[in-house]
């Protein structure tokens, strides 16, 4: 019981707060909640038992992509299918066509078709509306791999030449996963280890030789799940008396931003600075070590 309360009096004191201290900005209009980091606050801990306790470590790497990969929403509706059809895959092929001043190999560039619709109306007579059927809607997505981030702002552009508005998502892509799974483990690993040397320390305690990897967690978070969103505006209540009126708001711009996961509750942050939009990769490791129980 004596080891046991030691080894939580030295928790205690080597659990220390960081506070992030800065200017805040229009941002505090957002309302949105990020939540990649309530899991860290809550298993950051270290746990005990009179025969044996495990040591965690919480390590995160920002890694900037190796490769991008855009998708381009095409739309084209005619009266029939064939015509709708010549016309999307005539602005497909000019834009494919335009792309190749950015160094974009065909090879990296997929035309998929997602749906094919009929559009249907109505035909007034009388008091009778009538359905018809008015003609047919295609939809097609250009996928682009790419490897400059830069090029997507001249990549929009050319595709709005074409009437290709709709850019439907980017996707951040990291070739090698091991090698930054071996990265964030040696790093715990050491953490670790130097948490041990202070815990052993601060109570005479004396460990096995041999310890054991008692969890192990490893994940990312890709630009597209932190991106946040505000609406900055103070506005004014109106309220009417006898007479009926209609209220005409003014469009609110809303602005959306990166927002880096919050950094509390690790250990280290490999790369913790960056302007650019990366992929967030964490490791959570525990093991376990063996108390030696003393001879009587």
């Amino acid at each position: 019981m004596k080891t046991k309360t030691l080894f939580i009096t030295a928790t205690l004191l080597l659990l220390v707060s960081i506070i992030n201290a800065q200017v805040s900005g229009n941002s505090v209009y957002s309302q949105n909640y990020n939540s990649t980091n309530a899991k860290l606050q809550t298993v950051n801990k270290l746990f005990l038992t009179d025969s044996t306790f495990i040591i965690q470590a919480n390590v995160a790497l920002n890694v900037i992509a190796d490769n991008y990969v855009a998708i381009f929403g095409v739309a084209e509706q005619s009266a029939t299918l064939m015509e709708c059809n010549d016309k999307i895959e005539k602005r497909i092929q000019n834009f494919i066509t335009d792309l190749s001043k950015l160094s974009i190999a065909q090879t990296d560039i997929y035309v998929d078709m997602t749906t094919q619709n009929k559009i249907y109306d109505y035909k007034m007579s009388s008091s009778i509306a009538e359905e018809y059927l008015k003609g047919f809607e295609l939809k097609k997505n250009v996928i682009v791999k790419f490897k400059n981030i830069k090029d997507l702002e001249k990549m929009v552009l050319s595709a709005s030449t074409f009437q290709i508005y709709d850019l439907v998502k980017v996707d951040y892509n990291v070739t090698d996963i091991t090698k930054i799974y071996t990265q964030l483990f040696q790093t715990a690993t050491e953490i670790i280890n130097q948490k041990k040397g202070l815990y052993v320390g601060a109570t005479n305690a004396k460990l096995s030789s041999v310890s054991q990897i008692y969890g192990d967690e490893f994940y990312s978070y890709a630009p597209s799940q932190l991106y946040k969103s505000y609406t900055a505006y103070e506005g004014s209540d109106v309220y009417g008396g006898y007479n009926s009126y209609t209220k005409k708001d003014l469009r609110k711009s809303v602005t959306y931003y990166y927002d880096k996961i919050n950094y509390s509750g690790f250990d280290k942050v490999i790369n913790p600075i960056v302007t650019e939009p990366a992929v967030e990769f964490i490791l959570t490791l525990q093991i376990k070590f063996q108390i030696e129980k003393t001879k009587k």
